[in-house]
């Protein structure tokens, strides 16, 4: 298991393949495992660098205060350890604003950037009522029950009655994460998502960006997407039709061939 001390904390991270530099940020509570799908794709063209976020996963997870400024620190630390001083970057949902603020604040370590079903903010465009009342049972119940929750958040009907044995192994790795993580360092996490806000900021994101969400995400509505798009200079927006938020499992093919064709243009 390859770690390394970066900005305080021992985290865990992986390197695939070759070419120019990818890096990818999961999401709330979400783990590198997530990737799986999508890293043996991209990583026949890039040099794919995963790892699990602060307070998740196989990386520390300190008693403290976290944010979003503070994730994309921890990122900023990590790369150049591993001699990277320029890559890609590539986040989903809450990883999408850890890199909305790395786009920000390292913006010369930035080559083009993947903004993936996430939002400037939780307040500007929030779900629906019911879905955040569904996301707030999750921690109320078992750690299995929780994700049987989630899993209809992250994936469209038809794809979870259609696609069962992909659908089980999103399952088994989610409750991994849950049990590995634990409700105090999600919490934390937590804090720093809903202290994020970069509404007036993402104007300012210089890199190339492509927005790319399903048109159904409960969790991000697409009217945040093309928000980010219509905010950020030179940006793409992409919509997958059908789809909900988790489209790095449920599409993880066309999503991985509509990043790779926007990040070798």
């Amino acid at each position: 298991m390859a770690t390394v001390r970066a900005n305080g904390i021992e985290i865990f991270y992986e390197v695939t393949g070759d070419g120019p530099p990818l890096t990818m940020i999961m999401g709330l509570g979400c783990s590198s495992r997530q990737w799986k799908w999508m890293v043996p794709l991209l990583a026949r063209s890039f040099k794919v660098v995963t790892f699990d976020n602060r307070g998740v996963g196989r990386t520390e997870k300190p008693d403290m205060e976290y944010t979003t400024d503070l994730f994309a620190d921890d990122i900023a630390v990590l790369l150049n350890s591993l001699g990277i001083d320029k890559t890609h970057i590539f986040g989903i949902s809450v990883g999408g604003m850890i890199a909305q603020k790395f786009a920000l604040n390292h913006s010369e370590m930035v080559d083009r950037l993947v903004l993936g079903c996430t939002m400037p903010n939780f307040f500007h465009l929030p779900p629906a009522t019911e879905d955040s009342e569904r996301l707030q049972e999750t921690q109320l119940v078992p750690p299995a029950e929780a994700v049987d929750i989630m899993l209809r958040l992250f994936l469209s009907e038809k794809f979870f009655t259609e696609s069962t044995e992909l659908t089980a192994e999103l399952k088994e790795v989610m409750i991994t994460e849950k049990l590995e993580q634990g409700a105090d360092a999600f919490l934390l996490q937590l804090g720093a998502a809903m202290s994020h806000d970069t509404l007036e900021q993402v104007k300012n994101i210089s890199a190339p960006t492509l927005v790319i969400t399903g048109d159904l995400d409960p969790m991000a509505p697409v009217e945040n997407a093309r928000f980010l798009a219509g905010q950020i200079p030179d940006s793409t927006l992409v919509v997958l039709p059908g789809v909900r938020h988790a489209f790095w499992v449920e599409k993880f093919e066309e999503s991985s061939n509509i990043i790779k064709k926007f990040l070798t243009p």
